[in-house]
């Protein structure tokens, strides 16, 4: 059945590549978000990206024309934080991590105290969990500390599994990099918090209070928004606006609908 035909109450809409590319406004995605706020379809700024907190996430969306709440933002550095919080006892336990506000927020605000490793003074031993998230402040020093917390545990959480960061035309390694630095260098795999988990989507569910078939997933990534809605039982709607895939990759994680652009969808 088309997009159109559903009643929906909630649109995972996923940020980069899909309402913006790096710097610049899809054409269409601000009128687009005013659509489904007009249906009655609640949007959720879904992201992988953990290095800002909700209300930095809102300002940038500001600057697009497109207005939102930081309780509209769900974040893989929340997603972090939740599961967490679900698997520790302790309201206060310390958590060692690598990253930036996105992550230190999002620990604070489950009642988590973060502890960085790129405090050579910080007291890691006491240290119940361990998160890695994107900091571009990362060196070999703090990274090997932060391994050292990770083999003791013998676990840890990654926010989320982007291994490239595209940035005009080029890229930067990603967060999955760093997850891959420590993964290699202590044979332990993380626990991954974002997309493509299908966890990242119960949490955002959970929060909003919406069943799975209420709710549908907006994306361009086939490999992280697509496979993460799929495997959540979503309606999967890939556009067409950010990464490019061959034929054959493409053919394995298989959207409900394709269309060019968020521009396209919602229209009567």
């Amino acid at each position: 059945m088309h997009h159109i035909e559903r009643r929906w109450r909630l649109a995972l809409l996923d940020l980069d590549g899909t309402l913006y590319r790096g710097d610049r406004v899809i054409p269409g995605a601000p009128e687009f978000v005013t659509r489904l706020r007009k249906r009655g379809i609640h949007p959720v700024f879904f992201t992988n990206n953990a290095t800002r907190p909700p209300q930095d996430v809102c300002l940038k969306l500001a600057r697009f024309g497109i207005a939102a709440e930081p309780t509209e933002v769900c974040t893989s550095a929340e997603a972090a934080a939740w599961h967490l919080s679900q698997k520790l006892a302790t309201k206060g336990a310390r958590i060692a991590y690598v990253g930036q506000a996105g992550v230190v927020d999002a620990l604070r605000a489950v009642d988590l105290e973060p502890v960085y490793a790129g405090d050579a003074a910080a007291d890691l031993d006491n240290c119940e969990a361990a998160v890695l998230g994107l900091d571009p402040d990362a060196d070999y020093r703090m990274l090997a500390r932060f391994c050292d917390v990770v083999q003791r545990l013998a676990g840890f959480v990654l926010t989320n599994p982007d291994v490239r960061l595209p940035v005009s035309g080029r890229f930067l390694p990603g967060n999955g990099a760093l997850g891959s630095f420590v993964a290699t260098a202590t044979g332990i795999a993380p626990y991954v918090a974002g997309k493509p988990n299908p966890d990242f989507v119960r949490f955002a569910l959970a929060r909003h209070r919406v069943a799975v078939e209420e709710a549908l997933i907006i994306g361009d990534n086939l490999a992280t928004d697509i496979a993460c809605g799929a495997a959540a039982g979503l309606y999967a709607i890939h556009v067409r606006t950010g990464v490019a895939y061959e034929a054959e990759t493409a053919a394995q994680w298989r959207a409900d609908e394709t269309v060019d652009s968020v521009a396209d969808l919602f229209v009567e």
